[in-house]
């Protein structure tokens, strides 16, 4: 599921907007990517940077930490998690993040204290999310449904969802209270698909990644539930939309003492 949904239609498209997004290179440049995802943006980056500067990539799981790139003075890989890098403070020019930080809001806080930590004074800090709006409206239905069958865990899971979702000043807050400035928050927006009620059942990037934590608080009904009212009030289909934020920001420097 990860080559054939995840990596192509999650991760692809937010890599690309991330590579056009890089500052300027120059020699010695030191690159770290976080959750690298099996390579999906740090192939793309090695060959990018290639003679100028050096990646270390990092990913939690061993399986996809080995399909990271590592070559010779050009590529790294590791076995990490924030929120401890094994890197020393200022290590590095620019940290990458694609699709990495959607949890709670102090737990994203956290994570990205780390990566000031090991990003020097001038550094750059580019990641990928998902924004408010982004399929909104399965989200509506699916909180309508559970409204009314009285599903207390599937509204939760709902408004945990709509919680990682957040606006651009929601995201520049976050990053101001992990120690950065943010320099630019650009939305893209990508529809997904037409979906009709089967082809939200059947998709499984909706069921086990996007919808994952929806499901499995409800009972085995729900998503029957759910593609019989996409039917019902969307009968030429729903348009899935994905807005993703792409954030460029830097370390905030530390007040002058007087």
């Amino acid at each position: 599921m990860f080559e054939e949904d995840v990596r192509p239609r999650l991760l692809a498209p937010a890599a690309e907007l991330l590579l056009e997004a890089l500052p300027p290179l120059a020699p010695q440049m030191r690159f770290l990517e976080i959750q690298a995802g099996g390579g999906v943006l740090s192939r793309s980056l090695v060959e990018r940077i290639a003679g100028l500067g050096k990646l270390v990539a990092i990913d939690d799981d061993d399986a996809l930490a080995s399909g990271l790139p590592a070559a010779s003075r050009r590529a790294v890989r590791l076995v990490a998690s924030l929120p401890s890098l094994p890197l020393n403070s200022g290590a590095i020019d620019v940290a990458v993040a694609n699709l990495v930080f959607h949890g709670a809001l102090a737990d994203d806080v956290e994570r990205l204290a780390e990566v000031r930590r090991v990003l020097r004074p001038a550094g750059w800090l580019l990641m990928s999310v998902f924004a408010d709006g982004s399929f909104g409206q399965l989200l509506d239905v699916i909180g309508d449904i559970a409204d009314d069958k009285k599903l207390s865990g599937v509204s939760a899971a709902v408004a945990a969802i709509r919680d990682a979702l957040r606006s651009a000043d929601a995201i520049r807050e976050t990053l101001a209270s992990a120690g950065f400035s943010v320099s630019h928050v650009g939305i893209e927006e990508r529809i997904l698909g037409l979906y009709r009620g089967r082809d939200v059942v059947a998709d499984p990037l909706m069921t086990r990644v996007l919808l994952a934590d929806v499901i499995q608080a409800g009972p085995p009904t729900l998503m029957t539930a759910v593609a019989q009212a996409v039917d019902g009030w969307f009968p030429g289909g729903m348009p899935i939309v994905l807005k993703t934020a792409i954030v460029t920001a830097r370390p905030l420097r530390p007040a002058a003492s007087t």
